[in-house]
């Protein structure tokens, strides 16, 4: 028996494009949403008069100079930085180390901490923690930057001495020349110096130092009497007020209070 081919009766069928259109609808509002697009925008610029690029439309006036005189002078002060900034620059950074001193409200005995944000100070004998009312004073003492404290000289009277470029004394010797940080300065010669007593250069004092070379320097600026103290919020208020006041010695009387941006 002969096997029959049989032709097959299959016809084929037209593509189905709905999920493929389906996935479209979709699929294009997605990249319509996260694609980037350029923004042009136009500008306004208003050029000299008299400006070109021939040789015949030349400016030929100066154009207008910022002539201010103003300094514009900040002290940007976090928890164990101060900086001096100005419109010619920065000063360089004075680094310090925080120290509380508190007085026990039982035997009012005195107790000098080093300041730490996180661990709240205590008596050294009861652990028992001060409370800010019990807080008496606030020293800054300068550091190098890997916060050794440095020791400077002082005169009897509290005052730390320069030498002629205005910086801090280490040590002298007889017949030096020295300045009291006074204002104006006040000159001495050193004849004994046993006289002088070395102890923990206060930033406080070596801020109001800079200050005072920054008013020397510049006495004819617009803003000669001003400062703007910058802080960051984690900066103790009572700090702050001690910067104000070594602003004032230097004879900077319009203070300015700013926030730093975290």
């Amino acid at each position: 028996m002969a096997n029959k081919i049989r032709k097959s009766s299959f016809k084929p069928s037209e593509m189905d494009l709905k999920p493929f259109m389906n996935l479209m609808v979709v699929l294009i509002p997605m990249l319509l949403v996260t694609s980037e697009f350029a923004r042009i925008s136009v500008i306004e610029i208003r050029l000299p008069e008299q400006r070109g690029s021939q040789t015949q439309q030349a400016q030929t006036e100066r154009p207008t100079e910022d002539r201010s005189t103003k300094l514009l002078l900040t002290a940007i002060v976090t928890d164990s930085v101060v900086t001096l900034g100005a419109r010619g620059g920065f000063m360089p950074s004075l680094f310090y180390r925080e120290y509380h001193k508190y007085i026990d409200r039982d035997d009012h005995s005195e107790h000098l901490i080093e300041y730490e944000p996180d661990n709240p100070a205590v008596h050294p004998q009861t652990g028992r923690p001060f409370s800010i009312h019990e807080r008496n004073e606030i020293y800054l003492y300068t550091t190098d930057q890997d916060r050794n404290i440095l020791n400077r000289l002082y005169t009897q009277y509290g005052e730390m001495l320069t030498d002629s470029e205005g910086q801090s004394v280490e040590s002298v010797s007889p017949g030096d020349t020295v300045w009291a940080l006074t204002n104006p300065r006040r000159t001495i010669v050193v004849n004994d110096p046993s006289e002088f007593v070395s102890r923990p250069l206060s930033a406080y004092d070596e801020l109001r130092n800079r200050l005072m070379q920054v008013k020397e320097r510049y006495p004819d600026a617009e803003d000669a009497d001003d400062i703007i103290i910058a802080a960051e919020n984690e900066v103790i208020f009572d700090k702050i007020v001690q910067i104000m006041d070594a602003a004032r010695a230097a004879e900077y009387p319009n203070i300015s209070i700013a926030k730093l941006r975290s």
